[in-house]
Order: structure tokens, then C-alpha cells, then sequence
């Protein structure tokens, strides 16, 4: 039997995972945090990510059990909306939604680069849309494995930005944070914030088909990508909370104040970065998801893809953390309770055999209800006024 062709290494694979997660909410946790004591920024971020990568965990279950490599669409198709007319009618009403969202969040990233470069050199916000539009949806054109490189060198580069500007805030006067603050509408957005920011699940599809000529190492890719979003955004909050005189909404804002104007410069750079990755992974997935859905081609799903987002953007929709928030606590919610049924459902269906990853008890019920309960709370936190 001929040895599979490696279609991404293992970094490039934890890559995708981690540029899809790095995006807008990196940079929205510093201001939520600062509105909480050091207590509470600990204990809600440490129960974050472990919520965060149970969760992925238990996708990477769901999916690593199917033994076509499939986006979550056709996944729940299989597991849970059985062959009727109203299980049809759901589906594509799934599929529908999904495309929504998608084509929102999208449009929202076209239009916070956009900001980022008339920042920087001044660009009007049309011609940004356009050159940001042809750097995220001209990778996508040339598949997985451009999508990899390419978000392996965009998160080794955002790593040094983000060194280099916090090596640059020592010497600044640090600000004292309290042990105890805030309440409890501020520890909801704090928590729905940064499980948004943790929420890469619909990279894991992409995980799995990289790592086709080794599917143990999909556990791997996710836990190291979760583990990368997780120390860029402890490393972001706690730097932007501690040097910051005002922590702004957009917390490169404030930090970059404090520390320089180089310190801007390179702060913008890092998020124009992140918000280019998520672009790479979730217009992917929506390219794939049209794909199978509607038995296109890939070059036809990926116009289709990636052309109404700049359109989108071309429109003045509001604002750019509004269609973030709004978009990802939604769509978060929804996978999170469909996941728990379809993990239970592959699971007596493929009784008796030996899956590539199983998550064994960490999967029981327990946890899934555990799952359930905390991706409602991040919905809930997603739309709280801390104002």
C-alpha cells in the first residue's frame, strides 16, 4: 500500500487551528478583563480553555469517527438530521444559517483589516476592502496546503510582534489591578469573550484532512493550537491591562499609547495579521461546506465563498465588533448543543471498534452537559452590556 502523501505537517496543521482562534476577540478580552479583579481573570480564563479544548476535543472525536473527512455540516447531516422531509428541511435550514454567519464574520474581518490599513498608510476604506480581499481570499484560491504555509509563517510572525511589543513595555509604570472587581454582567463578557477567542472548531475538518497520513496526530494539532490562542491572548490581556492608562475596546489602542508609536505600528501589523488568518480558516470552511452541500467545484465555491464577504463589506453594516460578537455567539451556541448528540450518536454506531481518538469518560455525559451549559453562558455573555 503506497505511504500517504503528507499534506501538512504538524505545526502547519496546529497552525490552521490556532489562525482561525486568533482573531477580533484577542483583542476585545483586554478591556473586559480589565473591568475584573486578577481572581477573576485567572479562574475564567483557566476554565475557558479547558472548557474550550474538551469541546474541540470532543469535535475532533466526532469527526475522526467518520472515515471521510467532512465539514461539520455534512457531520450532522449523518448523526443527527435523519432522512425525512422535516430532517431535510433542518438540514439545509442548518446550512443556510451557516452561510449567514460565515458571509457576516467575514465581512467583518474585511472591514477591521480595512481600518488597519487606512490607519497605517492611509488607504480609503474601499480600495482597503479590495487589497484586503485579494491578500485573505487569493491564499484561499490555491487550497489546504497554501492555507497552511501560510498560516504558519502569519502565527510565528504575529509571536514576534507580540514579544517585541511586550519587551518594549517593560520600564512603563505598571497599573495595580485589584484581587476582587467587577460583577457578574463583567464576568459573563470576560467569559464570553474569551471563548470566542478560544473557538476554532471548524478548523478542526481541515485538521483532519491535513493530517490525513496520520490521524492520532489530530489530538496533537488541536491542544497545540488552542495552547498558542491561549498564550496570545494571556500574554495581549495581561500586557494591554498592565500598561495601558485607558484600556480601549480595541486594546491595541490604548497599549500601543502607553508603550510608543512603534508600539502602534507593530500592534496593528499583529492584528491585521490575526484577523487575516481567521479569514484563511473560515472562508475555507465555508468554500468546502458549498462544496459538499451543492457538489460544486472548489474554484466555484470559493467565489462564491469569498466574493459576497467583500460585497458585504463594501456596505456600511455597523460596526465592526458588533457583527463579531454577534456572529460568533450565535453560531457558537448552536454547534456546541448539536455536538454533545452527534458525539453520542457516533458512538453506538461505531460500537465495537477502534477509533483513531477516543475521549473515553472526559466525553461522558457529565462533560457534555458541562459543554452545553458553559457555551450558553458565553451566548449569554457575547451580547451583556458592561456599559
Amino acid at each position: 500500500m503506497p505511504e500517504k502523501k503528507k499534506k501538512l505537517t504538524l505545526f502547519e496543521a496546529s497552525s490552521v487551528v490556532a489562525g482561525l482562534g486568533v482573531g477580533g476577540g484577542i483583542m476585545a478580552v483586554p478591556y473586559l478583563a480589565s473591568l475584573n479583579g486578577v481572581v477573576q481573570i485567572l479562574s475564567i480564563t483557566v476554565l475557558a480553555y479547558l472548557v474550550s479544548l474538551l469541546f474541540h476535543l470532543m469535535v475532533a472525536e466526532v469527526v475522526l469517527r467518520d472515515e471521510e473527512t467532512q465539514q461539520l455540516v455534512e457531520i450532522f447531516g449523518k448523526y443527527l438530521f435523519i432522512k425525512s422531509w422535516w430532517g431535510t428541511m433542518l438540514m439545509w435550514m442548518f446550512f443556510a444559517l451557516i452561510v449567514i454567519t460565515f458571509y457576516s464574520t467575514l465581512a467583518a474581518y474585511i472591514v477591521g483589516c480595512s481600518d488597519i490599513l487606512h490607519e497605517l498608510i492611509g488607504t480609503p476604506n474601499k480600495v482597503g476592502n479590495l487589497i484586503t480581499y485579494a491578500v485573505a481570499a487569493g491564499v484561499v484560491f490555491f487550497g489546504l496546503k497554501a492555507i497552511g504555509i501560510s498560516e504558519k509563517y502569519a502565527i510565528l510572525t504575529i509571536g514576534v510582534l507580540l514579544l517585541i511589543i511586550s519587551i518594549g513595555s517593560f520600564g512603563k509604570p505598571f497599573n495595580r489591578i485589584g484581587a476582587i472587581s467587577g460583577n457578574v454582567k463583567t464576568s459573563l463578557a470576560l467569559f464570553g469573550m474569551l471563548m470566542f477567542s478560544l473557538s476554532c472548531f471548524f478548523s478542526i475538518p481541515q485538521a483532519v484532512e491535513g493530517l490525513s497520513w496520520n490521524r492520532k496526530l489530530v489530538p496533537w494539532a488541536v491542544t497545540i493550537g488552542l495552547g498558542i490562542n491561549l498564550v496570545f491572548v494571556l500574554i495581549t490581556t495581561v500586557m494591554a491591562v498592565l500598561v495601558s492608562k485607558e484600556v480601549t475596546e480595541l486594546a491595541i489602542i490604548g497599549w500601543g499609547k502607553a508603550v510608543g508609536v512603534w508600539a502602534s505600528t507593530l500592534g496593528s501589523l499583529f492584528f491585521f495579521l490575526a484577523l487575516l488568518t481567521t479569514y484563511w480558516g473560515i472562508s475555507y470552511a465555508l468554500a468546502i461546506i458549498l462544496k459538499e452541500r451543492l457538489g460544486w467545484g472548489y474554484r466555484i465555491s470559493w467565489l462564491v465563498a469569498t466574493l459576497p464577504t467583500l460585497l458585504l463589506a463594501m456596505i456600511d453594516l455597523g460596526g465592526f465588533l458588533g457583527l463579531l460578537r454577534y456572529a460568533g455567539g450565535a453560531m457558537a451556541v448552536l454547534v456546541a448543543v448539536l455536538v454533545v448528540p452527534a458525539l453520542r450518536i457516533s458512538r453506538k454506531q461505531a460500537a465495537g471498534t477502534s477509533p483513531s481518538f477516543n475521549l473515553g469518560r472526559w466525553g461522558g455525559t457529565v462533560f457534555q452537559l458541562i459543554i452545553i451549559v458553559a457555551y450558553i453562558l458565553m451566548a449569554v455573555g457575547s451580547v451583556v452590556s458592561v456599559k
